[in-house]
């Protein structure tokens, strides 16, 4: 068996290859040189050019001059060593990977815990909650005071003029004191406050005196059915899945 090379790219991979041919005890690889500079690897001397030879290099498995008790010993040791290095790179990699779950789960969890808390606007008791209100292609922010007295959701005519609505219909609303007033109702694509949505929400448009509700009102037909906790110092809505 014969390997050729002529750069140092190629030496490397001719060692390589001779390295890897099957061991034996007592295995005996010769190397030489030839006017070409070519350097061959051979496993018999008588493989070698005449002129050569007296320039050939012995080159032996690890453990060739060790008894052959000793060799079988050691080569054992060294297979044990190679098993428990690639043990301990398996189990380096598996802790690696669980570190990567663990980490990944934390931030998951993290991300779900914030996303149940809302920044609100707390003025007295007056909660002041950001909403984002879509209709059709037009999305705008509002800030509703949070009203759990209103049946129904409202908002103010600028609100509505931002999100291009054209159709409404008339409706009566009674407002505190037992007055009704004639308002506009119509149903928006969707209210969204935190991680709550809501779909094809009806609100109505009413136009307020003195600027006390902001941009309307956030009713139950919103809230029903949630659970929060309102945190008055942090300012902020907790909602509870």
């Amino acid at each position: 068996m014969t390997f050729y090379c002529r750069s140092g790219k190629l030496l490397a991979f001719g060692m390589l290859a001779a390295f890897l041919m099957p061991a034996c005890a007592g295995a005996e690889f010769y190397s030489y040189e030839d006017r070409s500079g070519t350097i061959h690897f051979v496993d018999d001397q008588g493989k070698i050019p005449a002129e050569y030879r007296a320039k050939k290099q012995v080159r032996k498995d690890k453990y060739d001059d060790l008894p052959e008790e000793e060799q079988a010993l050691m080569l054992e040791k060294d297979r044990k060593e190679r098993e428990a290095a690639r043990q301990n790179e398996t189990d380096r990699e598996e802790r690696s990977r669980r570190a990567r779950s663990e980490k990944e789960k934390h931030e998951a969890m993290e991300l779900e815990r914030k996303a149940l808390i809302t920044p609100v606007f707390i003025s007295g008791r007056q909660v002041f909650v950001p909403v984002k209100i879509v209709n059709g292609s037009a999305e705008t922010e509002a800030m509703l005071l949070l009203d759990t007295g209103a049946s129904t959701s409202v908002i103010t005519p600028e609100v509505a003029a931002r999100l291009n609505i054209e159709q409404s219909e008339n409706a009566r609303a009674k407002v505190v004191g037992g007055r009704v007033l004639r308002v506009k109702r119509t149903i928006l694509g969707q209210m969204q406050v935190g991680p709550v949505r809501r779909s094809a929400q009806e609100v109505m448009i009413i136009s307020q005196r003195g600027g006390g509700f902001g941009d309307g009102l956030l009713g139950m037909d919103f809230l029903a059915g949630l659970k929060y906790t309102i945190d008055f110092r942090k300012q902020t809505i907790n909602w509870i899945p």
